[in-house]
């Protein structure tokens, strides 16, 4: 399951269809869920909604000939929620892709204008902060990533390395926070890589 990204504030599901070929390719199901954006909603909503969609995931995985673990990915926002979401019932293991793990900088710039963040969403929904799942979590960004998000993946993966818990810090080389996405499209790319090694891992 992927979810996009946007700032939780914009973007749709459909824009990022494209991203299920590179595991579509290894026989796999893709579920692109969509969400509520802000500010009709909040980031707390959004995370209810996206928990709701995994619920429903794993009622209906047998409709939908979904035979093997669940890995929830996500890019930017997206990551941000793949990382809160690991600890679902259904996932087996995430991948966190250019992900926000701390949400006080963002009270701060303009991007708050429209997430109207709370203390307590800032405590409570901040990977950062929070407890961590034992379940397997590779948290990759681009070697020419913006350096706030670099330095937020660095800080989660040390997080979860002094807890020995499992999960690679990964960079992609080249890349930068949107051309990271093409390694998910292609079948032998850097991110459809990571995935399926999540799968073996968790299976």
């Amino acid at each position: 399951m992927h979810i996009y990204g946007g700032y939780w504030q914009r973007n749709s599901r459909e824009v990022f269809s494209c991203l299920t070929e590179g595991v579509a390719r290894h026989g796999w199901s893709a579920a692109l869920p969509g969400y509520t954006l802000a500010p009709d909603a909040s980031i707390a909503a959004i995370v209810a909604e996206l928990r709701l969609a995994l619920d429903w995931l794993q009622e209906h995985r047998t409709s939908y000939n979904i035979g093997g673990p669940i890995i929830v990915s996500g890019w930017s926002a997206g990551g941000h929620l793949a990382a809160l979401l690991l600890d679902h019932a259904c996932v087996a293991a995430g991948l966190a892709i250019s992900g926000v793990y701390e949400l006080s900088p963002i009270r701060d710039i303009y991007l708050n204008e429209k997430l109207r963040l709370t203390d307590d969403e800032v405590r409570t929904l901040s990977p950062l902060r929070l407890a961590q799942s034992a379940k397997p979590l590779d948290i990759v960004f681009g070697t020419r990533e913006l350096p706030a998000l670099v330095v937020s993946s660095r800080e989660l993966h040390a997080k979860r390395a002094a807890l020995h818990l499992p999960g690679s810090l990964v960079p992609a080389p080249g890349h930068d926070h949107f051309t990271v996405l093409e390694t998910l499209r292609d079948p032998n790319g850097l991110l459809t890589r990571c995935a399926l090694n999540l799968r073996d891992s968790s299976a």
